[in-house]
């Protein structure tokens, strides 16, 4: 067959070509705009158009009950037109098997579908007991080795899933002549679009069965296989027991996430782009090589939301079936989709806006790293709007956050609206009455508090000027105090950069607790300013300071690093200082939401990190089990040939011995922290931790000796704490985070062993 004449492009081998142009016409259900697109890419290539409509009517439409791997669709094409061993392409052996034949205990009743390498009939089950089921068999002709893998590897991925909202495997054989088969659940139901619009379900209606297909997903995803054509036709909604249940379908292209598990991923390497256009994610079409995993069907189910909600998908089905290989990859990879929102034309149209436009637009991110990493996440955060609470998609503005708490409480709002309403009209009438009887004093009282109302508005104001100090006011400040310049009054902000850039600390620290920390708006400049105190004070023993500049500090990065990305040590010093000097529930309250930001893990630093800030006092028995994919991924940063040096991960060890002891395996406990004790060096915070951690590990082993020896040498290690009036920071303290950890877990460490109280705050 001759190379298209369309669009070429540079990467593509003639072979490749002719495989992505046969797989997207196999994708257009319409005949014309079939038609349409192979004459605008055979435009002048007569015989060429001519041999693909002949591997084209040798195959089927790829919208079959299942979906075949492509180098199997067009080997079988190619063999019907080129008469491998036959005269004519009406000859090719299609299947022994018909309406009315048996297979085994199954009698064929009518033929579902059909792709390259395989059909599908409905059948029913005589025994054990009477049932309607799919039955998918190979096509006579192509029972190959490869074929034959391809086929096991769709029957093994759907074998290992049990989940109400994906189709189940049965059974599993082979024919008389050695061809194998497998029954699946037949699912007698109609696409999730077509469903919700010819029931005109609401927009509550169409998110709940969506969120049940993410739930499907997951499911397959935690079983390690990826779809990678997830659509509408391949969400099939029926209705059982009067509840509408989706039911996931066809995994023909599915692929194993774990490295060559059984052999999968080598079967699959052979496809270059596998799916259906409209639904691919961008790495889909890519061709760079770069692998497909979860977050693909992340992409393909933002698709099938997008058109659930605005009733079409993101790009117009005609336009990229009409466009060549070339420009359907561009459109994929580089032009943004208009929100939701934008495109639909119904009266639900303002519903989308904010929440819901969010939600889409995440979950389509083009680049993956930017997107829900699980499909959990997105289900999560669809219900989440659904209860009226914040979506992590959107900034948590403080009007947003009021008109989630408004709805949620609209009974209680409207309520305590009607009371404070009740008590200002009669504090009111009190007041008229009061200025009537006493007018005279009365005019005296109310001029002076307005003079004082107008004082403290003046006050208000002035401080608030000097809170909103721009970047560009700030700049201008630093280079005035950098050439020895005198500063405005007025700019107090401003002058606290200054100060801290001449170097003079205690003055900086006394001007900002001068200013309400909370009027300072969150910029890079304030969180620099805060992030430096914060650990100026806490060198120096000055806890409240400290805690009030990094309480300040996490809401500057919230608004510079709204996806909650772990960065730095920011989150573990506010943890350390909430869980030492923070009032009763703070740091339970912070570490609730650092496990819902943060988890699973996405690398070795930020499973660390986590880590570290959840397990500074004891948890639940469930948040130790959500800690376990962190703990697996900071484990894997450790290296297996540990050989003492001074490059393995220390405070990882840490991390893990804490781990352990909280989900109550003592031995792995005491593993790590004889790995982190194995470092020479130190202040000694690090050697007062595992100490605390030993000395629990054996009183809870009932070696009460060795506890009262390890909590003894802890207690030798720890040095006072620095007073609130230090003039200077105590070398001893100069990384103060790790010896506040050491604090914390000492004074456990003595509840838990029977010793002295916990040390008193100072």
């Amino acid at each position: 067959m001759r190379t298209p004449a369309g669009p070429r492009d540079p990467r593509l081998d003639p072979k490749e070509l002719e495989g992505a142009v046969f797989e997207t016409a196999l994708g257009l259900e319409d005949p014309q705009l079939r038609e349409a697109f192979l004459g605008r890419w055979f435009a002048g290539d007569a015989a060429g158009l001519e041999a693909m409509r002949a591997l084209l009517r040798a195959s089927v439409d790829s919208a079959s009950f299942f979906v075949e791997a492509k180098e199997c669709r067009i080997s079988a094409a190619r063999d019907a037109v080129d008469g491998i061993g036959l005269e004519d392409e009406e000859e090719l052996p299609r299947s022994v098997e018909g309406p009315g034949s048996r297979i085994g205990r199954y009698r064929l009743t009518a033929r579902i579908g059909e792709g390259g390498c395989g059909v599908v009939y409905e059948a029913e089950q005589e025994e054990p007991v009477r049932r309607k089921v799919a039955l998918k068999i190979i096509r006579l002709g192509m029972d190959t080795e490869g074929v034959i893998a391809r086929f096991g590897v769709e029957r093994q991925a759907l074998a290992l899933m049990d989940h109400r909202n994906i189709a189940r495997v049965l059974d599993a054989g082979a024919t008389e002549t050695g061809r194998p088969y497998f029954v699946m659940e037949l699912v007698a139901g109609e696409r999730i679009t077509s469903f919700c619009d010819a029931r005109q379900l609401d927009l509550e209606g169409r998110l709940a069965l969506f969120i049940q297909v993410c739930h499907a997903i997951q499911h397959a995803h935690q079983k390690g296989i990826v779809h990678r054509d997830i659509k509408p036709s391949n969400i099939l909604v029926q209705s059982i027991d009067g509840e509408a249940v989706p039911k996931v379908i066809d995994f023909g292209i599915a692929k194993a996430t774990g490295a060559d598990r059984h052999g999968w991923t080598r079967i699959t390497e052979c496809d270059q782009i596998i799916g259906t256009p409209a639904y691919m994610s961008p790495e889909q079409v890519d061709l760079r090589g770069i692998d497909i995993d979860t977050r693909s069907d992340i992409y393909s189910l933002g698709v099938v939301l997008y058109e659930l909600l605005a009733g079409l998908p993101p790009f117009d089905d005609e336009a990229l079936s009409k466009a060549g290989i070339s420009e359907m990859r561009r459109t994929l990879l580089e032009d943004e989709p208009r929100r939701p929102s934008q495109r639909s034309s119904g009266p639900a149209a303002s519903q989308l806006q904010g929440d819901l436009d969010a939600i889409v637009m995440k979950a389509m991110e083009k680049d993956r790293n930017r997107r829900y990493q699980t499909a959990n996440s997105l289900a999560m955060d669809v219900q989440r709007y659904l209860d009226n609470e914040p979506v992590l998609a959107r900034r948590p503005g403080r009007l947003y956050l009021m008109e989630k708490f408004i709805r949620r409480n609209r009974a209680a709002c409207v309520a305590g609206a009607a009371v404070a309403l009740s008590l200002l009209g009669g504090l009111g009438s009190s007041t008229w009455l009061y200025f009537r009887e006493r007018t005279a004093l009365a005019e005296q009282v109310r001029l002076g508090r307005e003079a004082e109302l107008a004082r403290a508005e003046e006050d208000r104001l002035r401080n608030q000027a000097q809170a909103r100090v721009s970047i560009s006011q700030v700049a201008g400040l630093l280079n005035r105090g950098r050439s020895g310049g005198s500063l405005p009054a007025d700019h107090d902000f401003g002058g606290v950069a200054v100060l801290l850039n001449q170097g003079k600390a205690e003055a900086a620290d006394a001007l900002l607790q001068a200013n309400p920390l909370e009027s300072i708006e969150p910029s890079p400049d304030a969180a620099r300013v805060f992030r430096t105190l914060g650990h100026w004070n806490a060198m120096r023993g000055r806890w409240e300071q400290a805690l009030q500049c990094f309480r300040s500090l996490d809401q500057a990065n919230r608004y510079e690093n709204p996806d909650g990305i772990m960065e730095g040590t920011d989150p573990m010093c506010l943890a350390v200082l909430l869980a030492e000097f923070g009032p009763p529930g703070e740091y339970e309250d912070f570490r609730r939401e650092m496990l819902d930001r943060h988890l699973p893990a996405n690398s070795a630093l930020a499973a660390e990190h986590v880590l570290k800030i959840s397990l500074l006092r004891p948890l639940e028995e469930k948040d130790v089990e959500r800690l376990g994919q962190a703990a697996e991924m900071c484990a894997s940063g450790v290296r297996s040939d540990y050989s003492g040096r001074d490059s393995f991960p220390q405070w990882d060890a840490l991390a893990l011995a804490t781990y352990h002891y909280r989900a109550g395996n003592f031995a792995k406990a005491l593993e790590w922290t004889e790995r982190c004790l194995s470092f020479s060096g130190g202040r000694g915070d690090r050697e007062c931790s595992v100490n605390c951690l030993q000395a629990m590990v054996h009183h809870a082993s009932g070696e009460r000796g060795m506890a009262a020896e390890h909590l003894g040498v802890a207690r030798s290690l720890m040095p006072p704490p620095a007073g609130p009036r230090a003039e200077k920071a105590d070398l001893k303290l100069e990384v103060w985070l790790d010896w506040s950890v050491s604090r914390i877990l000492l004074r456990e460490a003595e509840a838990v062993c029977g010793g002295v109280q916990a040390a008193s705050r100072e």
